[in-house]
C-alpha cells in the first residue's frame, strides 16, 4: 500500500467511525459504551500526537520536490562601451553603447540529480514506516488505557455490590437488634464494615473517573466524553500468535515491524547518499550562450557560446564522502540494534503474556466459582446460626479481595497481550 493510500484509508475509516459514534450518542442522548476498536478509531482521528506525526510525511514530500528540482538558468544583461559624450548633441556621431544579453545553465553530471531523487524517495518511504511505527506504539497506549478503564469499571462494580450487600446485612441485623437476636457490639461491627464498604465504593468511583480521564486524553476528548465507558469485554488471544513459538514470533516480528522496515530503508538511502558523495567529485558543467550588439565595432552583431568546468585540483569532496560513509555505518548499526531490541521485546512480551494467561486461567477454572459458593455458604450458615458474625465478615472480605485479584489478573493478561501485539508488530484492523 502506498503512503497516500495508507493515509486516505485511515482518514476514511476513522471518519466513518466518528459519524457512527456521533449518531449513536445523539440517538441515545446519554453516554456511550465504546469497544476497544472504536476507542482506537477515535484515537486515530483525534490524537494530536498522531496528527503531528503526519507533518513529517508532508515535510518528506516537500524534500522530494526540492531534490527533483532542475537548476534554474541564469540570465545576465551587460551594457558596455559607455561614453559620457554619447548623449550630447554636438557628439551625435558617437556610437551607442554595446549590449550583451547572456544566459547560463548548470548541467549536473554523473547522475547526481537522479541519486538525489532516489534518496529523497527512500526518505519519504522511511518516514511512512515511522508513522506506522508511531501508530503501533500509540495503539498500545490506547489499548492499555482502555483496559485500565475496564478494570476500574469492574472494581467499581465490585465495590458497589459489596456496599449494597452490607446495606442489606445491616438492614436485616437492625431488625434482629430490635428483637434482641444480636448484640449491639455485633451490630456496630456490621456498621463499621458497611462504612468501610462505602469508603471503598467512593475510592473506586474516583479511580474510575481517573481512568476515564486518561483514556479521554488520548482520544482528544470527543463529544459527550464525560459519559463514555468501556464495553465489558476482555480481548481474546489470536491462536496464531498465542500458540506460536518464541523463535517463530521473533522471525515474524523482524519481517513485520515498521521500525525495522524504516531502518532497512534508511540503509539503502545512506548507500545512495554515499554514491552521491562520490559523484560530487565529478565536476558539473555550466553552458553559456550570449548575443552582443556593438554599434562601435566592425561586426555590429555577434554571439558566442561557452563552457565552464571547475577543476577539482585541491579538494575532491573527501569530507562529504567520509561523512556519508559514517552515515551508512550508523544506519547499519541502528538496524542491528533494532533487530536485537525486537528479539528481546518479543521474548519478554511472550513470557509475560504466558505467565499472565496462566494466572487468569487458574482464577477462571478454580477460584472464582469456588469463592462465590463459599460466600453463599457462609451467608446461609450465618442466617441459620451455624457461624458467627466474624466468619460472615471474613467471607465477604475474602470474596471482595478475590474478585479484585481476579479482575486485576484479567487486566494484566490484557495488557500483556497488547504488549505482545506491539512487539509482534500486528497492524490494527478495524
Amino acid at each position: 500500500m502506498t503512503m497516500l493510500n495508507f493515509k486516505a484509508l485511515i482518514c476514511l475509516v476513522f471518519t466513518l467511525w466518528s459519524m457512527a459514534l456521533r449518531a449513536d450518542i445523539e440517538a441515545t442522548g446519554t453516554g456511550l459504551a465504546i469497544t476497544e476498536q472504536q476507542a482506537v478509531a477515535l484515537f486515530y482521528q483525534r490524537n494530536l500526537g498522531l496528527i503531528a506525526a503526519n507533518f513529517n510525511i508532508e515535510d518528506a514530500q516537500a524534500q522530494e520536490v526540492i531534490a527533483a528540482a532542475i537548476p534554474n538558468p541564469v540570465f545576465s544583461f551587460t551594457i558596455s562601451s559607455l561614453n559620457p559624450n554619447m548623449f550630447r548633441q554636438q557628439y551625435s556621431n558617437t556610437p551607442l553603447p554595446a549590449i550583451s544579453p547572456q544566459i547560463q545553465q548548470l548541467i549536473e553530471t554523473a547522475g547526481k540529480r537522479r541519486l538525489r531523487i532516489e534518496s529523497s524517495g527512500l526518505a519519504t518511504e522511511a518516514v511512512n514506516f515511522d508513522l506506522k511505527d508511531t501508530v503501533r506504539v500509540l495503539t498500545n497506549a490506547v489499548r492499555r488505557s482502555y483496559y485500565s478503564l475496564l478494570l476500574a469499571q469492574k472494581m467499581a462494580k465490585v465495590a458497589a455490590d459489596n456496599f449494597e450487600r452490607y446495606r442489606e446485612i445491616l438492614r436485616v441485623n437492625n431488625i434482629r437488634l430490635k428483637v434482641g437476636d444480636i448484640s449491639a457490639t455485633d451490630f456496630t461491627r456490621i456498621e463499621v464494615e458497611s462504612l468501610k464498604a462505602q469508603g471503598d465504593q467512593d475510592q473506586a468511583k474516583t479511580a474510575l473517573n481517573q481512568a476515564r480521564a486518561d483514556l479521554l486524553l488520548l482520544l482528544g476528548w470527543p463529544e459527550n466524553s464525560l459519559e463514555i465507558s468501556a464495553v465489558e469485554a476482555w480481548p481474546e488471544a489470536n491462536p496464531g500468535i498465542a500458540k506460536a513459538g518464541q523463535d517463530q514470533l521473533a522471525e515474524q516480528a523482524l519481517e513485520r515491524r515498521p521500525d525495522l522496515q524504516a531502518a532497512r530503508v534508511r540503509i539503502e538511502q545512506a548507500g545512495k547518499m554515499l554514491t552521491l558523495a562520490n559523484r560530487l567529485a565529478i565536476p558539473d558543467v555550466t553552458v553559456s550562450a550570449f548575443y552582443q550588439r556593438d554599434p562601435g565595432n566592425f561586426f555590429t552583431d555577434s554571439g558566442g557560446v561557452g563552457v565552464s568546468v571547475p577543476l577539482p585540483l585541491f579538494y575532491r569532496q573527501e569530507g562529504e564522502i567520509s561523512r556519508a560513509r559514517v552515515g551508512l555505518s550508523s544506519a547499519e548499526l541502528v538496524l542491528k540494534q533494532t533487530e536485537q531490541g525486537v528479539r528481546a521485546e518479543v521474548m519478554k512480551a511472550l513470557s509475560a503474556w504466558q505467565s499472565a494467561d496462566a494466572i487468569a486461567q487458574r482464577f477462571e477454572t478454580a477460584v472464582v466459582k469456588r469463592i462465590e459458593m463459599l460466600r453463599k455458604a457462609q451467608e446461609i450458615a450465618y442466617q441459620k446460626g451455624a457461624v458467627g458474625l466474624l466468619d460472615l465478615i471474613d467471607a465477604e472480605r475474602n470474596y471482595k479481595a478475590m474478585m479484585l485479584d481476579y479482575y486485576t489478573a484479567l487486566a494484566n493478561r490484557s495488557n500483556a497481550w497488547a504488549d505482545l501485539l506491539m512487539a509482534y508488530g500486528e497492524e490494527v484492523k478495524l
